[in-house]
């Protein structure tokens, strides 16, 4: 029997669009927002040395804790899975409905 066409698809396959080193035009939007939102927390007073570096410090521990959950992929084999999906899949399943299945009962005869 003849076989027909195969399509392979590979599993790293991902419908997002990856701009530059696999960040994709939502990961920009996100980190821009972050930016706009630090610099307007340094913008605001007092304008102290100390208390600007300060904030300067916890905007940049901030900007680091959002590139890391961009940047950092899980599963080892499945590159296109990033933490914020993962963190969904698993809140999805832990919320979700469990079958459970018990054990028939033993008769005595």
């Amino acid at each position: 029997m003849k076989k027909g066409k195969e399509f392979i698809f590979p599993e790293n396959v991902d419908m997002k669009f990856g701009i530059w080193k696999d960040y994709t035009l939502k990961d920009f939007g996100v980190i821009g927002l972050s930016a706009l939102i630090g610099l307007a927390f340094v913008g605001i007073p007092p304008y102290g040395l100390i208390f600007v570096a300060i904030k300067l410090f916890v905007v940049i521990l901030a900007m680091t804790c959002v590139m890391a959950i961009l940047t950092i992929k899980p599963v080892k084999t499945r590159k296109n899975i990033r933490v914020r999906d993962y963190l969904r899949i698993r809140n999805k399943y832990s919320k979700g409905q469990k079958l459970y299945y018990l054990a028939p009962k033993k008769r005595d005869r």
